[in-house]
Order: structure tokens, then C-alpha cells, then sequence
């Protein structure tokens, strides 16, 4: 006669309770997708239509910054006039040297320069902020007056050093590489109480 041993019972109760949890959990997951893959879809669906709403308004806000750019552009463009000028083309002249006449006179700028001088620093007081802002104002003024004189060709070159006044010296000096026949250059020194001013005009005359 046969006996089944206890541990073999033991597992078959093992299994049977084993195979009808799996049954369950089928059961419990089968009924759960049915309820919960709506909402999932939901609110997949929800989050694609909110990144499409808002990739659309960048997108949109884009194109209509462009387009403002665009016609700004073309606004500007055809409201200047000197976009329909033709540009004039100057044949050479091959003039290696300027005319007698015009020639620079060293003397006219030294004087000009002196009197400017006289005008914007005679009750001047040195400033470090305030003399590096009229250094450049001078330097402007100086150069536009000497292309008054009617130089034509030539280049104007205007460097103006102002320092403080206290009991001590200063030395300038300037280099140039240019043709001794047809250049010149112009220098002033002036000072009052406060300050002194050193002004050096170089003219060269461009072929």
C-alpha cells in the first residue's frame, strides 16, 4: 500500500493556494485596466494638448516678433532718402603733391589753437573727470577748425594732453613717418594756475 509523504501534501497545498492567487490577481487586474486606462489616457491626451498649446504660442508669438522686425526694417529703410542716391565714383587724379596754395601754414593753426585754448581754459581748475572729457571736446573742435582752413587731401590728426599744475615737469614727444615736403605739424602749449595743455596738430597728405 502506498503512503504519500506529509512534505509532499504540503506542497500541494503550497500550489493550490499559489494558482488561485494568480487567478485572483488576473481578475483584479483585468477589471482595474478597465477603469483606470481611461483616466490614463485622459491625461496623456491632456498633456499633449497642453504642450501643443503652448509650443503653438511660442511659435506664433515668434513669427509675429519677426514679422514686426521685418516691417520696421523696410519702414526704415525706404523712409531714409539716402538709400536712392547713386553713390558717385571720382576718377583718379594721380596728384602725388598738393597745389601751391594749398599747402599747410603752420602759423594760421598755432594762432587758431591759441585762441581756442585761451577761450575754454583761462578760468579752468584741473579735474581728473572733468579735463579727460574737455581733452576730447578740445581735440574735436580743434581738428574740425583746421579742416576749415580748406586742406583738401590732407588728414588731420589732433592730440590734446591735459595735466595738473603742482611744481612739477612733463615731457611730451610725438613720432612720425611721413614725407617732409608736402606734411607739417602745429604744437601749443598752454597754462594757467590749475593746469597746462599740450596740443600737437599733425597734417599729412593723403596720394
Amino acid at each position: 500500500m502506498f503512503h504519500r509523504d506529509n512534505s509532499e501534501e504540503k506542497d500541494d497545498d503550497v500550489f493550490a493556494s499559489w494558482k488561485q492567487r494568480r487567478v485572483s490577481l488576473a481578475k483584479s487586474s483585468d477589471d482595474g485596466s478597465k477603469a483606470t486606462a481611461p483616466v490614463k489616457d485622459a491625461k496623456a491626451q491632456e498633456k499633449t494638448t497642453r504642450r501643443r498649446s503652448t509650443f503653438k504660442g511660442v511659435a506664433n508669438s515668434i513669427n509675429s516678433f519677426l514679422s514686426i522686425r521685418r516691417m520696421s526694417k523696410y519702414r526704415l529703410s525706404v523712409s531714409n532718402p539716402e538709400d536712392f542716391k547713386p553713390k558717385v565714383r571720382y576718377q583718379n587724379t594721380y596728384k602725388m603733391k598738393p597745389d601751391e596754395d594749398k599747402t599747410v601754414n603752420t602759423n594760421k593753426i598755432e594762432i587758431m589753437v591759441k585762441v581756442i585754448l585761451n577761450q575754454f581754459l583761462e578760468k579752468e581748475t584741473y579735474s581728473a573727470s572733468n579735463c579727460s572729457k574737455l581733452a576730447c571736446d578740445l581735440s574735436i573742435l580743434i581738428k574740425n577748425k583746421v579742416k576749415d582752413l580748406g586742406l583738401p587731401r590732407y588728414k588731420i590728426i589732433c592730440n590734446v594732453i591735459i595735466s595738473q599744475k603742482d611744481s612739477q615737469s612733463m615731457q611730451t614727444a610725438s613720432r612720425c613717418l611721413w614725407d617732409a615736403t608736402t606734411d607739417n605739424f602745429s604744437q601749443v602749449t598752454y597754462c594757467n594756475a590749475s593746469l597746462c595743455a599740450v596740443v600737437t596738430v599733425h597734417c599729412v597728405y593723403f596720394e
